[in-house]
């Protein structure tokens, strides 16, 4: 990539008022966030990820900007360029990894790359007109560390570092020490050697108003799915909606599946991970693995390739048609589609991973499952009851409208922005 700019602007269009959102909060939150959103009207916010479909994050930038700019406060999303050198996305995966824990070997090369490309991203966002510049994730984190102007930053981290891969977390500590901000997603996943006096911790959440929290009926997801991915409509179904990666332990759910069809040989099982985002390469290895597992079998589904493919709508279809959605990973910042499924009404076996126990409390809205056999237990228990796991289902629908809806989240990005221009 030469000559090309590093960052690229995420359009976003959608618009929408107060009143449609407003409605999802109490008297007391509402008046704090009117108030909040007054004090800083004019401002203007950017946010700085990898990539701009796919992920998460790129999840909730797009609502987030429009909740923004609904309030006064001018909001703009800017993402690093796809189209730049594939090798730096490698070496970002590589400090990922490292930071959740894995023992990854990371060259001086490659660190010579990851800082070359960061300072890049500092040129062109040091010409960005803004009050606060907030980084998301360890692609651009060390852009931090080169801005010359005296701008507010706030460093997201939606991963977690509590046990770091020591030489990784050293080169990268300092970096995060320059942010007047750090977020966290979760309190278990900050590392100790961080600064205290900066910390915030909230959760993420979903936007009900987007297109993809829509409920349809189990029968109309049924023929969309038989439609579009030759999955039959009269078999138990059972889902697992996230891209390929190893911490989200695909493997393991298909392990599970070949115990549950001791059981119910009737079943069947789709992964669904279609792979949007450009800032993981390692997804189309962990597919390649996963699939010369999964080939042998007639009765499991794949989805990575999303050509030809409604991404979204297919989503949605399969997270409302299915009649079991888990989420097994061993390592979550979060796991938006958890909190999705609970919104549709699903309660949603999930693996070990602490950002799931944020969101399932095991037994109530949902299980936890430790291990494949754990895991195909659960299966077993909602296959063969689906009164309970009705019941469990409108418990965990409660979960996300009282926790983990997009309102919440926008005042505590709003608190978190005027804390910066205050006293420490």
């Amino acid at each position: 990539m030469t000559g090309e700019k590093v960052l690229k602007k995420i359009i976003v269009s959608r618009q929408i008022h107060p009143a449609d959102f407003l409605k999802f909060l109490t008297e007391k939150q509402k008046k704090e966030l009117l108030t909040r959103a007054s004090f800083l009207k004019g401002k203007r916010v950017v946010h700085i990820n990898a990539t701009g479909v796919g992920g998460g994050v790129a999840e909730l930038l797009k609502s987030l900007i429009p909740y923004f700019r609904s309030l006064g406060i001018q909001s703009d999303w800017y993402s690093i360029n796809p189209e730049i050198d594939k090798k730096f996305f490698d070496i970002t995966n590589k400090i990922h990894n490292a930071l959740q824990g894995a023992p990854v070997k990371i060259s001086n090369k490659d660190w010579v790359e990851y800082q070359r490309v960061n300072k890049l991203l500092a040129a062109e966002i040091e010409k960005i007109d803004c009050d606060i510049i907030v980084i998301n994730d360890p692609q651009p984190l060390f852009a931090g560390t080169y801005l010359g102007f005296e701008k507010k930053k706030i460093f997201f981290c939606h991963i977690d570092t509590s046990a770091a891969f020591k030489p990784v977390w050293e080169k990268i500590l300092p970096a995060i020490g320059v942010y007047d901000r750090i977020v966290f997603s979760n309190s278990e996943f900050v590392n100790g050697d961080l600064p205290h006096s900066k910390l915030k911790i909230f959760t993420p959440a979903i936007d009900p108003l987007s297109p993809k929290q829509k409920i349809v009926s189990k029968k109309e997801a049924r023929r969309y799915l038989k439609k579009q991915g030759g999955i039959p409509a009269d078999y138990p179904l059972v889902a697992q909606i996230s891209r390929f990666d190893i911490w989200k332990n695909p493997l393991g759910v298909i392990q599970a599946f070949r115990l549950v069809q001791s059981t119910h040989p009737e079943a069947r099982l789709v992964l669904v991970g279609f792979n949007k985002a450009k800032d993981n390469p390692a997804a189309a290895v962990i597919y390649k693995d996963i699939e010369a597992v999964a080939k042998k079998s007639e009765d499991i589904y794949i989805f990575f390739d999303p050509k030809g493919k409604n991404v979204e709508e297919f989503t949605i279809m399969a997270q409302n048609g299915a009649d079991v959605i888990v989420q097994n990973s061993i390592k979550e910042g979060f796991g938006l589609t958890v909190v999705e499924a609970m919104w549709k009404g699903q309660p949603v076996i999930g693996g070990p991973a602490s950002g799931i126990r944020k969101q399932i409390t095991d037994g109530e809205n949902g299980f936890i499952a430790e291990t494949p056999a754990d895991l195909a237990e659960r299966i077993n228990l909602f296959l063969a009851d689906p009164a309970k796991k009705k019941k469990m289902g409108e418990t965990a629908k409660k979960t996300v409208i009282k926790k983990f809806l997009f309102p919440r989240l926008v005042l505590d990005h709003l608190k978190i922005y005027q804390s910066c221009f205050k006293s420490k």
